[in-house]
């Protein structure tokens, strides 16, 4: 019991130190970046056509508590007046259980272009409004645990102030299709907005920086000339202040089955993360489901860095007649 309340104790200054400093405002990391493609990149919105609801849920870290939760939801669809997609999505990142909060509310045009047959664009304007929070009064620090016990005696030495401050946020996106590929580039908190009472440099959101990659390849049976299934590479680069990852993989799509292999990792190797992947959809529900394998440096003694991860996407029109002249091929899930 006094072992496993220091390692909360010592787990809760670790997110303290993260959130205080240079990466405070980091936004939370995710694993199916097409399944909830509107907060990839705004341009996606209204992309497929038909009015989609998206719910997400993930969790970093399973066995040491909650101490990285994050729950999502998102809606868009295409409207023909406007010749492009409306979007609208919501963000609640929890830490170290709800000491530290973060909530986002955004709305997104984009403009899609068909230039050809085979060539499509799309561009994209996203505002919103932010809420960051931090509750010390449940923090756990390590003068506070009693020896002998292993109770908390409620004093502490340390001495520190919450706070819940709202803020504007603006992102922008582009996207562009051609026949199997695709590819886009995306700038989220374009004006870096302050969260916290304090006027100090890291009390900021960093620009973040997102180049996708990908191509969706079917796979055809000479013979009979159908489909057999699907492969779709994709690449994801994301940059925020100094922290890079780099996302890449494989989904394989047959029939209504997808399963996929990805790896996450910074640019030298520092840390990582072995995905697998496994969903299922039909022609109005899609479900997607991951597991985040650690590959970081066995120096790291914070026991299972892994991450479950959990998307359902419900489609609401099923007649998609006339979204024809716009079909792209493009990750659904």
């Amino acid at each position: 019991m006094l072992r496993m309340r220091i390692r909360l104790s010592i787990l809760y200054l670790l997110l303290l130190q993260l959130c205080v400093h240079t990466l405070q405002a980091q936004d939370p990391v995710f694993t199916h970046f097409f399944a909830n493609s509107l907060h990839l990149n705004p341009s996606l919105a209204g992309m497929e056509g038909p009015a989609r609801i998206y719910t997400g849920y993930r969790n970093q870290w399973p066995n040491s508590g909650a101490t990285y939760v994050t729950y999502q939801a998102s809606f868009d669809k295409y409207v023909e007046k406007l010749g492009g997609g409306l979007g609208v999505k919501v963000l609640n990142d929890k830490q170290g259980g709800g000491i530290f909060n973060a909530y986002n509310l955004d709305v997104m045009y984009a403009y899609h272009i068909r230039a050809t047959r085979k060539l499509s664009f799309s561009g994209a304007l996203q505002a919103g409004i932010g809420q960051r929070s931090f509750n010390p009064y449940n923090l756990v620090f390590g003068d506070m645990i009693d020896p002998v016990t292993g109770g908390s005696t409620g004093m502490v030495s340390e001495s520190m102030e919450a706070y819940s401050e709202f803020y504007p946020d603006f992102a922008v996106g582009a996207s562009v299709f051609y026949e199997q590929f695709y590819g886009g580039i995306a700038v989220h908190h374009l004006l870096q907005p302050v969260v916290t009472d304090a006027n100090d440099p890291t009390g900021t959101v960093p620009r973040k920086y997102s180049v996708h990659l990908g191509a969706m390849f079917p796979i055809i049976e000479n013979r009979r000339g159908t489909e057999l299934m699907r492969l779709s590479p994709n690449v994801v680069y994301i940059q925020q202040l100094s922290v890079q990852q780099l996302n890449y993989g494989l989904d394989v799509i047959f029939r209504n089955f997808l399963a996929g292999i990805w790896t996450r990792h910074d640019p030298g190797f520092n840390y990582g993360n072995l995905i697998f992947t496994t969903g299922y959809t039909t022609g109005s529900l899609r479900f997607r489901y991951s597991y985040d394998v650690k590959l970081s440096s066995p120096t790291v003694r914070i026991p299972n860095l892994g991450a479950h991860e959990i998307s359902l996407l419900l489609i609401l029109e099923q007649d998609r007649s006339r979204f024809k002249h716009r079909a792209i091929k493009c990750p659904k899930i």
